[in-house]
């Protein structure tokens, strides 16, 4: 199957945007390594290194928002720039995060600070505003965002490079490998960023549609995981190439969770998501799926930014009408 010709745009806009970020001769750190279940966050990860890996780079220095060993980050990128982990978490939806990133830029003035790209959402203006200023004093930050939205809020609110770039997931390569078993997969989220709660009983008791969000990581996973998170108190893992060895097995982490993601989608002929990652991971596969919102227009923003509504992708508002238009569009077959 070959690449879908929205893959091949967005992937070279990311190129584009990137081109002048990128080091060239000086080490450099990759923070808030996403060490949790929401696969579509290990999805970006993977697109991270894929787009640093075709570039011949990888980051001397890994790290997770709540184990970040500031010590070995200093001694392994020297004056390097900072890198930070895209998604969906800049704001204050989901505080721990920002609270990590804007420790970062109060610990690094000056400092070349790349966050790679993000969907911006606030509830409050007190919220904003500390940002603006840590970003103000902080004095070279560079934010990329997903959305059009985002990039008008920041673009107004924030003293920083602001520029408009797709999501990291876009640098993956990926096909179907796997034949559907089932007509239809549900996938919906279950947390704070859901729309609602939505009404699937009549078609969950279809034997050929299932509903379900990203799976649950067994807990040795889990567990190998957070001891690679550690941060290390032996002196000879001060050493890029120890460092360096330890960031690949985070990224194979990253690929396993990325490849459940793949799995759980593909053994579908068709999909009903409200994570963008759902609808990302489909436009990557060319799966034909509907998009429903999450709570604040997150996804639908995205497509809105980079036409991802069209080809295997459609908008709808609510499951049933997602039933209908994938029906009349593209053949599914279920009752309700």
């Amino acid at each position: 199957m070959s690449t879908p010709p929205i893959v091949s745009t967005l992937r070279a806009r990311i190129d584009q945007v990137l081109s002048d970020l990128t080091p060239a001769d000086s080490n450099f750190a990759l923070l808030d390594f996403p060490n949790h279940g929401n696969l579509g966050d290990s999805a970006i990860y993977v697109g991270e290194a894929e787009y640093l890996r075709r570039r011949a780079l990888q980051p001397a220095y890994v790290a997770c928002h709540d184990n970040c060993s500031w010590e070995q980050m200093d001694e392994l990128i020297a004056g390097g720039p900072i890198f930070i982990h895209g998604g969906g978490n800049f704001g204050d939806l989901w505080p721990w995060f920002q609270h990590f990133r804007e420790e970062v830029m109060a610990r690094y003035p000056g400092r070349p600070i790349i966050q790679f790209p993000q969907t911006i959402y606030y509830d409050t203006q007190e919220s904003i505003d500390r940002t603006a200023r840590a970003i103000e004093k902080q004095g070279a930050f560079t934010l990329l965002t997903r959305d059009q939205r985002s990039f008008e809020l920041a673009s107004k609110s924030f003293q920083c490079d602001v520029r408009l770039c797709p999501d990291m997931a876009f640098q993956i390569d990926c096909s179907r490998q796997r034949t559907p078993r089932r007509e239809l997969l549900l996938h919906l989220r279950e947390d704070q960023e859901a729309a609602g709660d939505y009404d699937t009983g009549s078609l969950i008791d279809n034997a050929e549609v299932i509903r379900a969000d990203w799976p649950d990581e067994h807990r040795s996973f889990v567990l190998g995981t957070n001891i690679l998170s550690l941060p290390s108190i032996i002196p000879e893992l001060l050493s890029n190439g120890a460092m360096g060895a330890r960031a690949v097995k985070w990224a194979e982490r990253a690929q396993a969770r990325f490849q459940k993601a793949i799995n759980l989608l593909q053994e579908n002929r068709f999909v009903i998501t409200d994570r963008m990652h759902g609808h990302i991971l489909c436009v990557l596969l060319n799966l034909p799926h509907c998009v429903l919102d999450n709570s604040y227009g997150k996804t639908s923003g995205f497509m809105e930014t980079w036409g991802t509504g069209s080809g295997s992708a459609r908008l709808a508002s609510d499951v049933a009408g997602a039933v209908e238009v994938l029906t009349e569009d593209f053949g599914l077959r279920v009752s309700q």
